[in-house]
């Protein structure tokens, strides 16, 4: 089943989608797995149902694809890129920015920040 595309509203300072980078308050569609993982960063206003409820999360795992991941390591300085992580909430993203991390800069402050966001939400 193809992933529905939703309208979304940058609600955080920035967002990161599919190499272009977005400004609070910019609008843009994008797949609807993309606004269910970011619920602090993007608000749906598509339709006449301005909430998220109408996107239902796949039972099927997804795997994360670089261009997808926001905030982005390699984007972004070390402080930046701590300020962008309280807004992820999805360990399995967190897992991903980790990963992505190894593979781009690999610098030790910034797998730090995000093993210290990891724990915070694993408890």
């Amino acid at each position: 089943m193809p992933d529905d595309t939703v309208t979304v509203r940058v609600a955080g300072p920035q967002f990161r989608f599919d190499r272009e980078q977005y400004s609070r308050g910019d609008t843009l569609d994008v797949p609807g797995r993309i606004a269910v993982r970011h619920p602090r960063t993007l608000e749906i206003v598509d339709g006449d149902d301005a909430s998220d409820e109408h996107v239902e999360e796949s039972s099927e795992p997804t795997t994360l694809d670089v261009d997808e991941l926001d905030p982005h390591p390699a984007d972004l300085k070390v402080s930046e890129l701590k300020d962008r992580l309280e807004d992820v909430d999805d360990v399995e993203l967190l897992k991903a920015i980790r990963k992505a991390e190894d593979e781009s800069e690999d610098r030790s402050t910034a797998k730090n920040a995000i093993d210290a966001r990891l724990a915070e939400l694993e408890g």
